[in-house]
């Protein structure tokens, strides 16, 4: 069969692009490593003539290919994506596919951390402001199976990309796109940071505005991804210095304050969302509904309502004035820093920090400083506890624990008044957990508890 699509991957986002070929009557076969993946049954009953390769695939299987369409989980080192492209065959993803079929304004949303609250808080935004919103990506539904099942389109899709999902992208050409942060995260995929960077950079390819962090310059769009007419807009943590970018500033009354050049638009107090690294969130999102043309008084509005994702600082309760809180999604070394800089910074008593569990080759150095700063007592569980205890056991003190339980009632000893407990591993959950959400569950169960 000729001018094949080969679909590589039959979990969630493989059967949606099948589902998305055979809409668009285009002939495909599907190939798995594994031998019994989790769509197999479901593509067999749906399109029971499409060839299915599982593990291993025909040695000829390229002679019939005119496209890869690759999941976001599939390795690119695969020696059949090796193949494709010594044949120049070109090799995507899904999210080439969307982009193809949308005239709607698009936002491309990453960052190491982040990415996810800035897409659901952009989402109610612009859902706030009347307009049709598609939210999908990395989060929730594949964006096919979202474009399939709305068949009258949307105003507005708002993407949360992966690395993986960029590294797969020629040109998205978005309306508005960001890099949140960029911290090591994924090296056993990408190999370097550089390359994990170059993959984030993807995202502004074609971009008609480019949204970056000042406070962190490997966010800025490097000239080879930049448009010519692109409009760059920064946010970050001082004072901004252009009209149209964003920052903090104190206004008239001293409050300090979410502030786009001049303009002060909402004291920082008043967001539902706590911890500085949030203010950043929020910044980073109001630059980006400013380019969707949607009010600020509706930003404001939102922001003093939306309290965030779970398990990403989440609050779960206050107990004889300590306050416990849930960052169970900090799965990296990157996230947990900025979950201790943000809440450490805007509580006026100390840390006790909850850590540890795969620690997928994270650097716990990094962790040093802020956890001097801001931390009084670090509880360790897990798999790599022992290396977290050799990069911070002469900054501060260490207790070891035999699982989450004996951390939470460990915790609850060392706070005092005014304290925050902190659950943020700074590591995969696995040795231990389903993944992060049953992680946060749990730690949720237990401090309800107490």
């Amino acid at each position: 069969m000729q001018n094949m699509t080969l679909v590589m991957g039959l979990g969630q986002t493989g059967l949606s692009i099948a589902r998305y070929l055979h809409a668009h009557h285009m002939p495909f076969a599907v190939f798995d490593t594994r031998e019994t993946p989790p769509g197999e049954a479901l593509l067999r009953q749906l399109y029971p003539e499409a060839p299915l390769y599982l593990k291993t695939y025909p040695s000829n299987v390229c002679d019939n290919v005119s496209r890869l369409i690759c999941s976001p989980g599939v390795s690119l080192d695969l020696a059949l994506i090796h193949e494709a492209r010594l044949r120049n065959i070109p090799i995507e993803g899904d999210i080439d596919c969307l982009a193809r079929e949308v005239g709607a304004p698009m936002v491309a949303i990453t960052g190491t951390n982040g990415k996810s609250t800035v897409t659901y808080l952009l989402g109610e935004m612009a859902q706030a402001a009347g307009m049709k919103t598609a939210v999908a990506g990395n989060i929730g539904a594949p964006v096919l199976e979202v474009l399939l099942d709305e068949p009258d389109g949307f105003d507005v899709w708002v993407l949360e990309l992966s690395s993986f999902q960029l590294e797969l992208t020629s040109r998205l050409c978005p309306t508005a796109a960001t890099v949140l942060n960029i911290s090591p995260d994924h090296l056993d995929r990408h190999h370097s940071i550089q390359a994990y960077r170059a993959a984030k950079q993807r995202v502004y390819q074609g971009a008609q505005t480019c949204v970056f962090n000042r406070d962190d310059v490997q966010t800025k769009p490097d000239l080879n991804v930049l448009e010519d007419d692109a409009v760059l807009i920064s946010y970050g943590s001082d004072e901004p210095a252009s009209p149209n970018d964003w920052g903090l500033r104190y206004d008239a009354h001293h409050e300090l304050c979410l502030a786009r050049g001049e303009i002060c638009m909402v004291p920082v107090k008043a967001i539902s969302m706590k911890g500085r690294h949030n203010w950043m969130n929020a910044l980073a999102t109001c630059a980006l509904a400013e380019v969707l043309a949607i009010p600020i008084d509706i930003c404001v509005s939102v922001l003093k309502t939306f309290s965030g994702l779970p398990h990403r600082c989440q609050n779960v309760r206050v107990l004889d004035d300590v306050t416990w809180i849930n960052d169970s999604k900090g799965t990296n070394v990157g996230a947990t820093e900025s979950a201790i800089t943000g809440i450490g910074s805007s509580t006026t008593g100390k840390l006790v920090l909850i850590a540890g569990g795969q620690g997928k080759g994270g650097d716990f150095q990094a962790l040093r400083q802020p956890v001097s700063t801001y931390v009084r007592h670090v509880v360790l569980i897990g798999e790599d506890a022992k290396l977290l205890d050799d990069a911070l056991s002469d900054v501060v003190h260490i207790h070891h624990a035999a699982s989450l339980q004996d951390a939470v009632k460990q915790a609850q000893l060392c706070a005092k008044a005014g304290d925050v407990v902190l659950l943020s591993p700074a590591c995969a959950s696995f040795d231990m957990f389903d993944n992060f959400n049953h992680r946060g569950d749990v730690f949720t169960a237990l401090v309800n508890a107490l």
